[in-house]
């Protein structure tokens, strides 16, 4: 009976809208309620925000009125004004100007934080700096330094909550990825949404996402704060990256630590990064995840900031005279301020290797202009050593105010093969040893020669490891081309001799060049070498053979690729031995190579680290000649052991609780 009653109702209504002319699908609805577009406000402690609503009512306005004045000001027209450090609320009503009635649109949170304070003479001694990272929040301790003088809160270069639903600034990162304003924000109705994105099996590059030019925002060689809330459908891995387009590619630089984030759940982000010093026009970051699932981005907040300072390089060039990193020269360009701050000196991951100064395509018929050409030189074509890059290093070293471990003059890895063969032709056979004797005189004669007639050469090159690894040479599972020349009878590493002849050759033949540009003995020429500490007895007769007609080696580089179980780091374990044992024979000794892996999270870096550190203070204090320690690698996620997480940063700019632990360390064993 209802149902036949309601379809008479609609039958007339129809009916009655026909007679009248009207269409019946003419309904006006509703119009939309008012809204705040911002539930939760965060701001300096000077700075101004404001309130927003969205869908105003014309018969209405809209009253502001904040919990406590200490802390937050509103005004009428909802600009907040942040007074100091600390939490209040914002009442939001909207009153109908008629009948003065009243009702609460909404109560915005509103956070305050302190201003950043600076010294007139030193910027950096009184920032907070981060003291720990977790899941990509850096946390950050306040200076115990005197009362500083009070400087302007930095304004932020970049600020997007997206409320007005702009996302001109943005672009997609990724094949197939598009972006748009979704209405799902963390804080209001408002963000930027990348889908189309796909799973990617590169370990720089996920699938992609949302991206921004900051080449109109920030200026060159300067370190800068970000923040911002990132979202998945998935459970998922955020990462954020840099890189400068200049027309062709370029690896990723990670921005902070990877993030993990629950599905459908906002998460905050927060790391510090550096703008490079030479600041292209396609200066790109773009936030990345491990899930092909759409991702998202809101409330992005990039400002200027001053990190880290002189303290690490400081403690260690006092405790060995030089602390150094390993780099790739676009890593060095790319991160001076960072490098400056911690380090003395670099060595190169590469440029300085053989396979960076030779080329099979670069043999010259002709002897090249200002080369050395030996009496021992027996070939009638001469290889032209490619030293373009190496000069490029040497300049901005020097003007970045660092020195050089030159790495590597005689190296079995990383030696072109051509360098080794007749006519020096990849397909041909070896030569013999006169010819191979003439070769490598003529390498590294004209590699020194070369270095030390450059104008700032003296000034950066402090010492060069002549001879690498010779211990370990057949470590990839076959003989290697020098000694297939020198000792052809040679027929497994049992068989191997510990007194090499190219290699006392080659440190001959260096000490030759460094004597006539007056630098023998202060530049030093190393022997360098990975788990020293399994072959010292070897390396001790090696050394003693190649200095048994004069000293021409200085000392040794020992690298230290460790893990946290082995080897043992303190006062007595194998480390400590084998400096023992290479300080009795008189040896310079270098650290050269240094990284603490711990691929299982057991949590025994922080003390590895600091156990290893008072141990080779307390060598050096008691007579052992160290001379300098390098870490190998800037940072976690740009080290060749990246899955242990060996060294004291996780990111740029990022340092873990152990880079904090170590400075305390070296402090307390320098007492």
């Amino acid at each position: 009976m209802f149902k036949k009653m309601m379809c008479g109702i609609l039958s007339a209504v129809m009916v009655a809208g026909l007679v009248s002319g009207q269409a019946v699908t003419n309904i006006t609805y509703a119009a939309k309620k008012a809204k705040v577009t911002k539930k939760i406000v965060k701001l300096v402690a000077g700075s101004k925000k404001t309130i927003s609503i969205k869908n105003k009512n014309k018969k209405c306005k809209y009253t502001f009125k904040t919990s406590n004045k200490k802390i937050a000001k509103v005004s009428s027209k909802g600009v907040v004004t942040g007074v100091k450090e600390g939490k209040t609320k914002v009442t939001v009503k909207e009153v109908v100007k008629k009948t003065k009635k009243a009702k609460k649109l909404a109560t915005v949170k509103v956070t305050v934080t302190k201003k950043v304070k600076v010294t007139a003479n030193n910027p950096g001694n009184n920032v907070s700096v981060p003291t720990a990272v977790a899941g990509g929040n850096v946390v950050s301790t306040p200076s115990t330094d005197a009362t500083p003088s009070p400087t302007p809160v930095p304004t932020p270069c970049v600020d997007f909550d997206f409320s007005n639903g702009d996302i001109s600034m943005f672009q997609p990162e990724g094949e197939n990825v598009k972006i748009s304003i979704s209405n799902d924000g963390y804080d209001d109705d408002s963000c930027i949404k990348a889908t189309g994105r796909t799973k990617n099996t590169t370990w720089w590059d996920f699938g992609c996402g949302m991206a921004i030019n900051l080449s109109k925002y920030v200026q060159p060689g300067k370190t800068y704060s970000l923040k911002c809330y990132v979202k998945c459908d998935t459970p998922a891995t955020f990462t954020v990256r840099s890189k400068a387009n200049n027309g062709g590619f370029s690896f990723p630089t990670q921005i902070g630590n990877e993030l993990k984030v629950n599905a459908k759940e906002w998460t905050e982000f927060e790391a510090v990064f550096a703008s490079p010093d030479i600041l292209s026009n396609n200066y790109i970051i773009y936030w990345d995840a491990s899930t092909a699932a759409d991702i998202y981005l809101d409330s992005l907040v990039i400002q200027e900031k001053t990190v880290l300072d002189s303290t690490f390089k400081d403690t260690f060039t006092s405790l060995f005279g030089n602390v150094g990193t390993c780099n790739r020269y676009d890593q060095l360009k790319n991160n001076k301020l960072f490098t400056t701050t911690l380090y003395n000196s670099i060595t190169m991951e590469n440029e300085t290797k053989p396979s960076s100064l030779l080329n099979a395509g670069n043999v010259s018929n002709n002897v090249p202009q200002g080369y050395i050409v030996p009496d021992s030189y027996k070939d009638g074509r001469y290889p032209v050593i490619q030293f373009d890059t190496l000069d490029q290093v040497i300049n901005t070293a020097y003007e970045y105010g660092l020195k050089i471990r030159f790495h590597v003059l005689v190296w079995h890895s990383q030696t072109p093969e051509f360098f080794f063969k007749k006519n020096f032709n990849d397909d041909a056979g070896y030569v013999s040893k006169d010819y191979m004797e003439g070769r490598l005189e003529y390498y590294v004669k004209n590699i020194i020669k070369h270095i030390y007639e450059l104008p700032h050469g003296k000034d950066v090159v402090y010492c060069i490891d002549v001879a690498n690894e010779y211990f370990h040479n057949y470590d990839k599972g076959s003989k290697p081309a020098w000694n297939s020349i020198y000792y052809p009878a040679e027929k497994s590493e049992s068989d191997r001799t510990n007194k090499p002849e190219y290699v006392k050759n080659a440190f001959k033949y260096a000490y030759e060049m460094l004597e006539q540009f007056g630098l023998a003995g202060t530049v030093k020429l190393f022997y360098n070498d990975y788990n020293t500490y399994e072959v010292t007895d070897n390396i001790i007769e090696m050394i003693n053979y190649i200095n048994e007609d004069g000293k021409v080696c200085d000392g040794v580089g020992m690298q230290s690729h460790l893990d946290v179980d082995y080897p043992t780091p303190g006062m007595t374990g194998k480390i400590a031995a084998t400096i023992d044992a290479f300080t009795k024979q008189g040896f310079e000794i270098q650290i050269t190579e240094l990284d603490v892996t711990d691929y299982d999270n057991s949590g025994k870096q922080e003390a590895y680290y600091c156990e290893l550190i008072k141990m080779l203070i307390e060598k050096k204090k008691s007579g052992s000649n160290i001379t300098g320690i390098t870490f190998w690698g800037l940072c976690d996620n740009e080290s060749w052991r990246r899955d242990g997480k060996p060294l004291l940063f996780s990111s740029i700019f990022a340092p873990k609780p152990v880079f904090y632990k170590v400075i305390e360390a070296a402090k307390g064993a320098m007492n």
